[in-house]
């Protein structure tokens, strides 16, 4: 099984397909998006990890959750595959770590194309910020891919909910000026349903430099437009954008 060990974590990861480089990051709670990795594999070796906690690498309850510190972990494991540099695409939590790694560690991402991810914590919709703050992890039902992965067992499901929440309910802030300081070509792409703000994503569209905006139509959260996202990674002009 393809584990490595970075910064205290057994951490899993999968490799698919031959080409650039191109990590493909999950959403909160989630693990390797395997019904995205199809459209990206004939064009790009796929990296795919799972962050602590999720899918099959164990949590670590001495740890908080931080989208910094997991962005850290993913640069980590860069560079223990000896991956200089990638294409990163990201889904919920998984663009905040893409985003996140665009500006602590701008040398490691190419390219960056985000789904359903936000800047700010009030740039979800205010529904969304008040089930963050309130949700009861204790109640709420274990994912079938959570009891079938976790080596913590489905017990650890409201342990690890309860451990994720404090995160949910008050990150990312990322600030313009941070946001400004993004040099790779980044794409933003949002559901006009999502649980972030269609508002919210063209306030981050203006402010990352160059950056291109795809709303999606009668979508939620987490819509992935393969063919938007493959121009958008393959579009050698985007380089320089």
């Amino acid at each position: 099984m393809p584990y490595v060990a970075v910064n205290g974590l057994d951490m899993y990861y999968e490799a698919h397909g031959d080409g650039p480089s191109l990590l493909l990051l999950h959403g909160g709670s989630g693990s390797i998006p395997e019904k995205w990795l199809p459209f990206f594999t004939p064009h790009f070796r796929v990296i795919a990890p799972e962050q602590m906690g999720h899918g099959r690498t164990a949590d670590r309850v001495d740890r908080p959750f931080h989208y910094l510190d997991m962005a850290a972990d993913t640069v980590e494991l860069m560079r223990q595959l000896e991956i200089e540099s990638a294409a990163v695409v990201g889904y919920s939590d998984g663009g905040i770590i893409g985003l996140d790694m665009a500006i602590n560690h701008p040398e490691r991402v190419t390219k960056l194309a985000v789904t359903g991810a936000n800047a700010r914590f009030d740039g979800y919709t205010v529904e969304n910020q008040e089930e963050a703050r309130t949700f009861d992890p204790a109640s709420s039902p274990v994912s079938d891919n959570y009891t079938r992965l976790s080596p913590d067992g489905a017990e650890h499901w409201p342990v690890f909910l309860g451990r994720l929440k404090p995160m949910w309910a008050t990150e990312p802030g990322f600030t313009d000026q941070e946001l400004r300081g993004i040099a790779a070509p980044t794409l933003l792409i949002v559901g006009d349903a999502d649980i972030v703000t269609p508002e919210h994503a063209v306030e981050m569209f203006r402010a990352i430099p160059g950056s291109q905006l795809c709303v999606v139509p009668n979508a939620g959260h987490g819509v992935m437009p393969h063919e938007t996202v493959l121009t958008f990674l393959q579009d050698d002009a985007s380089d320089t954008a």
